[in-house]
């Protein structure tokens, strides 16, 4: 996983600003049947104050747009939330729901 920073949008709506992500890319020979891109995700670790109600169940269902500092943009789904270090950190996993593609 590489470590980066970047913005988590959804609608258009930047929710987190320069926030620090982790990214995994799998090899595009880990394309599925269902998919048309090389499936990839990571993670975000944020404090409990700078969540912005993305552990919430809704939040689970919908799906975000992240851009990264290195000019690169997708979608995401999150998978899960983890509270750690007694609830004051909470690590929001998410898989890639589109190409993570270079900036047009």
């Amino acid at each position: 996983m590489d470590l980066t920073h970047g913005s988590v949008l959804r609608n258009d709506e930047e929710l987190l600003t320069d926030v620090p992500m982790y990214i995994s890319s799998a090899s595009s020979d880990d394309v599925t049947a269902d998919r048309k891109f090389a499936s990839w995700g990571g993670c975000l670790h944020l404090t409990k104050n700078r969540d912005l109600g993305l552990s919430d169940v809704e939040a689970v269902h919908s799906e975000y747009s992240i851009k990264l500092r290195d000019g690169r943009l997708g979608n995401i789904r999150i998978r899960k939330v983890v509270c750690t270090n007694g609830a004051n950190h909470v690590e929001i996993l998410f898989e890639g729901a589109s190409p993570l593609r270079e900036k047009a």
